[in-house]
């Protein structure tokens, strides 16, 4: 099982969905990985705490469409925070406090870290072997904790969405070209006194 987070299902199943950062063929990336953990029967899991943040972002005919979808799935499965989790994370909170370092270097509020630390734990007493997610906080627990957790950039990107060498060569160049190009000047105001006579 792989655990996938809010970013990786917003990709897969909000249409349209851009990130706060882009990632090239974020979509195409997470469509290839799902469908090869189908090809191997691996499940996506997802995070009771990661679902109720998906779904802050949908409409009410969307959340129906989903967990519909999600209840009829063999491949989708809503993992909860549950015994085995919960002892996981206090555990892992425990001997943070015992080290004096309770917040384990995250940078979220208290109500965020205990909301990244439910994911993870989720994750690792699911057995999943690895998580999805673009949270630099969750990939730091992850890290911590013993789990791998790669971002959606990590991924792949689909053989047939790859240029060839000389093409992607040009596309290259042409992107830095535009980039290096000045950025026209509109509007520029007239110095003071006018325009000088010659």
């Amino acid at each position: 099982m792989i655990v996938f987070d809010t970013t990786a299902l917003s990709f897969l199943f909000i249409p349209g969905y851009t990130p706060s950062k882009p990632v090239k063929h974020g979509k195409e990336r997470l469509e290839e990985l799902a469908e090869t953990m189908a090809a191997s029967h691996e499940k996506i899991g997802i995070p009771s705490p990661a679902l109720s943040e998906f779904l802050v972002t949908c409409n009410e005919k969307q959340t129906d469409e989903f967990l519909k979808m999600v209840r009829s799935s063999p491949w989708l499965e809503i993992m909860d925070f549950d015994a085995a989790a919960a002892v996981e994370v206090a555990m892992r909170t425990r001997k943070a406090i015992e080290e004096k370092d309770k917040r384990e270097g995250l940078t979220g509020d208290n109500a965020k870290i205990k909301f990244d630390r439910q994911i993870v734990g989720i994750a690792i007493a699911s057995h999943a072997t690895k998580i999805i997610s673009d949270d630099k906080d969750v990939k730091s627990l992850g890290e911590r904790w013993g789990i791998e957790v790669l971002r959606v950039e990590d991924l792949p990107i689909p053989a047939s969405l790859i240029p060839p060498p000389l093409l992607a060569a040009a596309i290259e160049a042409d992107e830095q070209a535009a980039a290096a190009q000045p950025i026209p000047e509109t509007n520029k105001p007239t110095p003071k006194g006018g325009p000088t006579q010659k």
